[in-house]
């Protein structure tokens, strides 16, 4: 039976091992919901591994349109290169099997997102980008009189960005 300093290391390499397979940058709740989802650990303890993995350097935070992202430091691609064949087949199994569909979400957020900021008292700027392979193919930004229309706008360009880009692209070749 595994000890308990044991069974942390093996925690904390099971977490590290979802942010290698994800291999994009990662919200706290994105991670906490993948992991309690799937119940690969129990909700304190992974966020004590966040805290001890942050401490140790091999994960690292970035801010980027308003929210916080985690992702592996090289130390830590290192480290999970290195011991990944000390996971269980188990537990590497069901995250791969289960990561795929929450991967396609989260790339879809990365490559359609919309955002807005406040630019002076009365005025905030709502901004798209389409990016493709890494690159911005679409970008465009609105200036707005209220934090309420901002926040509308961009709710609506969140819950179906796809569509409204669609429908903008037919707009501007349409003769």
């Amino acid at each position: 039976m595994l000890e308990q300093g044991d069974k942390l290391a093996l925690s904390k390499l099971k977490l590290l091992y979802i942010f290698n397979q994800f291999a994009i940058p990662l919200t706290n709740i994105e991670l906490t919901s993948f992991v309690l989802e799937n119940n690969l650990m129990e909700y304190f303890i992974l966020q004590q591994i966040l805290s001890d993995l942050r401490e140790s350097n091999f994960i690292d935070i970035h801010s980027s349109n308003g929210h916080e992202y985690y992702f592996l430091t090289d130390e830590g691609v290192n480290s999970i290169t290195m011991f990944a064949d000390m996971l269980p087949e188990y537990f590497t199994n069901e995250v791969n099997s289960k990561f795929e569909k929450l991967q396609k979400d989260l790339k879809r957020r990365n490559e359609l997102f919309g955002h807005y900021y406040k630019k002076s008292d009365n005025e905030f700027v709502v901004s798209f980008q389409v990016l493709e392979n890494r690159l911005v193919i679409f970008n465009l930004s609105i200036n707005v009189p209220t934090e309420d229309m901002a926040k509308s706008i961009c709710n609506k360009w969140n819950s179906n960005p796809e569509k409204i880009f669609d429908s903008i692209l037919k707009t501007l070749i349409s003769e």
